[in-house]
């Protein structure tokens, strides 16, 4: 896992009114404290469990200053201490300290367009729990309901408010994180939607962003470019979207809208459904689930009324024209993949959404790349995602992840009530998308 800077241009994920983040003093001792036990959390999130000799090395934090830190750490149950490990090099005994993934949760939700999935993420990363609810009623009123009755589920399976540390809620569209708004999201029929407060408990910080850039961030925490300090997730699932780790920042843009590609020209000969737009080379109406679904249905490759998965299904069992459908939708997806491996040149693009339901694809996808790009072999970075099982749930939790990680005090309570209940926090802090600096 590469730094990021939280210094710059990103923006904000955590909105100006969120209820319980201390704001980091600017500079001085306590300043230090912070930044020191920040960089201390996130070399065990990278190494697992260690001995505080291996941090030091990695931190560049003196013996002195790294026991007060990893006491307090101690206190506050975010690390624990491991067995004594004897022999190694100087023959002492070693005692090794690692995450304390037993008592902190963050809450993941992910709204979509079918279903609502929502989580609870332990300090290291793991999803501990995941739970979907499908829509029974596409109303605004009713899909919010359903994820105010997720949120109040989860929290209690994690033993209570004491023990959260955060909720992170994405949606797909275009979502204004610093105002905790969805914007638009055409697919749900939704704008200028208040997500913050309509779900929001107000005991901890509630932030709010598009399910892809909270994917990309995941991903560089997490799944397939934590060792890269600028990368691309490309996701084409039910909607498309691309988030962009950019020399360790990912990139908001002016209006919120960086990395909206629904309307990229693919500049092909195969029409796709009319896009909202008026055109039909747009990226969404060519290659999302929706569209790719809707083709297969018009043509009779499935019934009328049959999912994506059906598509998926009929296309493993052999069916022809199934199968010719999804490579081509894969091909395209590649020369969108190759327009964004020209213009950012990152280390890594990542795939990720419904497009991974058909792995056989992914070598079509980069041969077509390699056709379009400007340096063939770069299509080779293009990989899918790291994430696993619950990347719903690391996508969404990913943004508290990450405010924790860039500050860990300003998310615990002070240090004289660890154990005695979570006080509740005052005060606003904005924190941007760029993992804070230090080295690890």
């Amino acid at each position: 896992m590469t730094d990021v800077d939280a210094s710059g241009d990103g923006h904000a994920i955590v909105p100006r009114h969120s209820p319980r983040l201390d704001p980091a003093p600017a500079g001085g001792l306590e300043s230090l404290r912070r930044r020191n036990t920040a960089q201390v959390a996130r070399a065990l999130l990278q190494l697992g469990a260690s001995a505080r000799a291996e941090i030091a090395r990695m931190t560049g934090l003196s013996a002195t200053s790294l026991t007060k830190i990893t006491a307090y750490m101690i206190r506050m149950r975010v690390i624990r201490e491991l067995a004594v490990i004897t022999g190694g090099d100087t023959g002492r005994p070693r005692v090794p300290v690692a995450l304390d993934t037993s008592y902190h949760r963050f809450i993941g939700l992910h709204i979509g367009l079918r279903r609502t999935t929502g989580g609870l993420l332990d300090l290291a990363g793991n999803v501990v729990m995941e739970h979907a609810v499908t829509h029974r009623r596409l109303t605004r009123s009713g899909i919010l309901a359903e994820a105010r009755d997720l949120h109040t589920e989860l929290e209690a399976a994690a033993g209570g408010a004491d023990r959260m540390l955060g909720t992170g809620i994405v949606t797909g569209g275009r979502v204004d994180p610093g105002r905790g708004v969805v914007v638009e999201h055409p697919l749900l029929g939704w704008r200028d939607v208040p997500l913050v407060t309509e779900i929001g408990p107000a005991g901890h910080p509630v932030l709010v962003d598009g399910s892809v850039r909270g994917l990309a961030l995941a991903e560089t925490y997490l799944g397939a470019a934590r060792d890269t300090s600028s990368s691309v997730f490309l996701f084409i699932g039910n909607i498309v979207g691309a988030g962009l780790m950019i020399d360790g920042r990912l990139r908001k843009g002016h209006d919120a809208a960086a990395g909206t590609i629904d309307h990229l020209s693919l500049g092909t000969d195969t029409p796709g459904e009319r896009c909202r737009c008026g055109r039909h080379d747009c990226l969404a109406a060519l290659v999302s689930d929706v569209a790719v679904l809707a083709k297969a249905r018009g043509a009779g490759i499935v019934r009328p009324h049959a999912s994506f998965e059906s598509l998926v299904k009929k296309s493993r069992t052999g069916d022809p024209a199934a199968t010719d459908l999804l490579r081509t939708r894969a091909e395209l997806a590649g020369v969108a993949a190759a327009t964004l491996l020209d213009l950012l040149d990152p280390d890594l693009l990542v795939l990720g959404g419904g497009l991974l339901q058909t792995p056989e694809h992914l070598g079509a996808l980069r041969s077509a790349a390699a056709r379009r790009l400007t340096r063939p072999h770069a299509a080779d970075r293009i990989v899918p995602t790291g994430l696993g099982a619950g990347s719903l749930v690391r996508g969404s939790a990913s943004l508290v992840l990450h405010a924790f990680f860039t500050d860990p005090v300003g998310m615990l309570p002070p240090a004289h009530s660890a154990g005695a209940g979570r006080p509740s926090r005052t005060g606003a802090a904005s924190d941007d998308y760029g993992r804070a600096s230090g080295s690890a």
